[in-house]
């Protein structure tokens, strides 16, 4: 087990190769990496304050700016409140580190040792104040957890050499916390030392990562994640309708884009627990069917491509493991002349669903009439969020591409 300080976390980029190299080691299963509770939310607390004062400074900005634009008005920028706030971290700290909870028992005895100046807790402003008792509660739930877990070494990441010491030797009563302890119990004072020791730089070929993340199986998982990331942001891709490209903002997918890779730089591969894991920022090429907007509020259904930038873990001697995608970027507009395979892969995949389609409504082109039909058939919400919906659209491609003649009025769903 990897236990993380406060101090540990705070000092490393979120997106920063510590902080992926981290990722790596909990997802290869070889440590898991936690820090205590009260860590997860000093850090989050320290965000929202840290809001709080920025948008004041800001808010103050913007009064001065209104009262010096009387003809027009100046509006004050949203104001979110502190738990969206440490909400929002506590997600971004959760994707390096797990939660390790602190016992009742662990609180307790933090507060008994900072009443009793016992270290870790000392005094501050020249002995009048008491301080410590976070740092001790920190100390007491990484001794707690190696003492519950016999069979398991403990490594304690803290560059706070002043109260817990080098790792050479320690303060009382915390060498008697480590009774027993010490052949399992690792003080580390920096990240180097605990990602030494588990990851050593082992280069991959790229032509190995690009075969890898052109497998089908990466294909389809890059396919699924990008469904789910178009619901929770709002990217931008480029409709193709009537001969025309035209940028419009991504709403949702409709069924399962079409992936492409278009190409990978940023690679880094070490080998942990005896397998090599590579991250690589991946750019991939997205298109099909979604759901867009053209306006404020106006939403519509077209053919799509875009470009999606991720960085990804995979590992070309644990392929089993799969692809995992480590963080996204939202999506981005792809010009028809930055990649013709693209491009035409679009029309390609118009193209099936418009010649599927026959006897179309007077007034409208093929190409029109599949959106129609899709959108006139079937609630889109129901569709992509239900599992009946699913089958339904699944159903749909399947017919597709078997090449059986759709037909305008067709009850391709289940009612529901």
């Amino acid at each position: 087990m990897i236990i993380l300080d406060s101090n540990i976390l705070k000092g490393t980029s979120l997106r920063g190769p510590e902080a992926e190299l981290l990722r790596v080691i909990r997802t290869a299963g070889v440590e898991n990496v936690v820090a205590p509770w009260i860590v997860l939310e000093e850090l989050a607390a320290q965000q929202a304050l840290a809001y709080e004062a920025k948008y004041e400074a800001a808010e103050a900005a913007v009064l001065k700016l209104k009262a010096a634009t009387p003809w027009a008005p100046v509006p004050l920028p949203r104001r979110d409140p502190p738990e969206r706030v440490r909400d929002h971290w506590r997600g971004r700290y959760a994707e390096i580190v797990g939660t390790l909870p602190t016992s009742a028992s662990a609180y307790e005895q933090a507060l008994f040792r900072e009443a009793n100046l016992l270290a870790p807790c000392k005094t501050v402003n020249s002995g009048k104040h008491k301080t410590g008792a976070r740092d001790a509660a920190i100390w007491l739930t990484a001794v707690e957890y190696a003492r519950e877990h016999p069979q398991e070494p403990v490594y304690f990441v803290s560059n706070n050499t002043e109260d817990f010491g080098d790792g050479t030797s320690f303060q009382s009563p915390m060498n008697e916390d480590l009774d027993g302890l010490r052949d399992r119990f690792v003080l580390f004072t920096s990240l180097d030392g605990v990602l030494t020791k588990f990851a050593a730089e082992s280069p991959v070929p790229e032509e190995e990562l690009t075969s890898l993340l052109k497998l089908e199986e990466s294909l389809s998982d890059v396919a699924r994640l990008a469904i789910k990331s178009a619901i929770k942001g709002r990217g931008t891709v480029i409709e193709f309708t009537d001969g025309e490209w035209r940028e419009v903002m991504l709403r949702r997918w409709i069924g399962k884009p079409v992936v492409d890779l278009g190409s990978v730089s940023d690679i880094r591969s070490h080998e942990i627990d005896g397998h090599q894991w590579s991250t690589v920022t991946a750019r991939w090429l997205l298109c099909g069917y979604a759901g867009i907007f053209r306006g404020r509020r106006s939403m519509d259904y077209a053919p799509v491509a875009c470009s999606w930038e991720t960085r990804v873990l995979v590992s070309p001697t644990a392929p089993l493991k799969g692809l995992t995608v480590l963080r996204q970027e939202r999506t981005t507009p792809l010009s028809p002349e930055d990649d013709p395979k693209t491009v035409m892969l679009l029309l390609e995949t118009s193209k099936h669903f418009a010649d599927s389609m026959t006897d179309p409504p007077q007034g409208l082109s093929s190409a029109e009439a599949d959106l129609q039909h899709i959108t006139a058939n079937f609630n889109f919400r129901w569709a992509t969020e239900s599992d009946a919906g699913r089958h339904s659209f699944e159903r749909l491609l399947s017919r597709l591409e078997a090449k059986e003649t759709v037909r305008w009025g067709d009850e391709l769903f289940d009612d529901e």
